[in-house]
């Protein structure tokens, strides 16, 4: 099979053989690569404020019945930094690209 991939801005994600490995790419305020196995992976986009982006979190899940996508924010037994500022116009590319990782893992989607 195929690794699953998806670009948005800065960020180049994929997942491969179980293993969600997430890229910044030149000019990301991300430092570093993020490597989780499916089973832990936990993904959010924040909102704070209505009218503003949100913040894409990923992280790691101690629980792996855990929401794959709309990871509560207590779920995460580590986060990454911020990884980019999604428009709320902009939550759906996320959300279609997920259920298929969640679908891949056994995972849902909130």
């Amino acid at each position: 099979m195929e690794p699953l991939t998806f670009d948005y801005e800065d960020l180049h994600v994929r997942v491969d053989r179980g293993v969600f490995e997430l890229f910044p790419l030149r000019g990301s305020d991300m430092p570093h690569t993020l490597r989780v196995p499916l089973h832990r992976l936990g993904v959010l986009v924040h909102y704070k404020k209505p009218n503003k982006p949100g913040d894409l979190i990923f992280g790691v899940v101690g629980d792996p019945n855990a929401a794959l996508y709309g990871t509560d924010l207590a779920a995460f037994g580590y986060s990454s930094t911020t990884a980019a500022r999604v428009p709320r116009s902009d939550e759906p590319l996320f959300r279609a690209y997920f259920t298929e990782v969640a679908a891949l893992a056994d995972r849902r989607v909130v």
